[in-house]
Parts: structure tokens; C-alpha cells; sequence
């Protein structure tokens, strides 16, 4: 059972709970891909065994401001993260995701 929580909870947790990339290719059994080899720390999900997958996207406020909760942040743990409008955060992520790293 895994959880793959998005970026805003990183940034939200200051880095208490970290966001992961998620990545699962689904291949036939006998196709005779070397796991190991030719997907190196990427999972590998055969189509023999069932995969379940919900997705829950929460689409906030853009005038919004991000920052750490005030619970996440103390004198050891300073925030990690600059406040930002979350529609700009946003625009910055997708356009991320689509190769244009900014």
C-alpha cells in the first residue's frame, strides 16, 4: 500500500512528508524484460497482477499563499520554502512536468 503525496504537502509539511516521482510501467509477463537492467529504480508492474490507482486532485484557491504550516517550522527546523502564490506555483509545476524547467 503506498501513498504518493504531491509537492504542495512537501512544502506545506516543510519537508516532514516528502513528495516522491511516481513512476509504473505495466508490461506484458512474457515480454522478457530484465527488470533490473533495463529499468533501473523504476517499478514494474505486470499486467497478470492488478493494479488499483486513485487519484484525488484539489484545485485551491490561485490568490492563495503557500507556506510551511506554522506547526512544521521552529527554531531547528527553519522553513525550507519561500511563500508563493499557489497559481504561479502551479503554472511552474505543470510547466515542469512538460520540460520546461523554470
Amino acid at each position: 500500500f503506498i501513498i504518493n503525496l504531491g509537492d504542495l504537502m512537501q512544502r506545506w509539511t516543510n519537508d516532514k512528508w516528502r513528495s516522491t516521482l511516481h513512476r509504473v510501467i505495466a508490461v506484458a509477463d512474457d515480454c522478457g524484460i530484465d527488470q533490473k537492467s533495463d529499468y533501473d529504480n523504476i517499478p514494474v508492474v505486470f499486467q497478470s497482477v492488478r493494479r488499483q490507482s486513485i487519484a484525488f486532485f484539489v484545485n485551491m484557491n490561485g490568490n492563495a499563499n503557500i507556506v510551511p504550516f506554522d506547526t512544521c517550522i521552529d527554531d531547528k527546523h527553519p522553513s525550507q520554502y519561500d511563500a508563493v502564490k499557489a497559481s504561479d506555483y502551479l503554472i511552474k509545476r505543470h510547466a515542469q512536468s512538460m520540460g520546461n524547467a523554470t
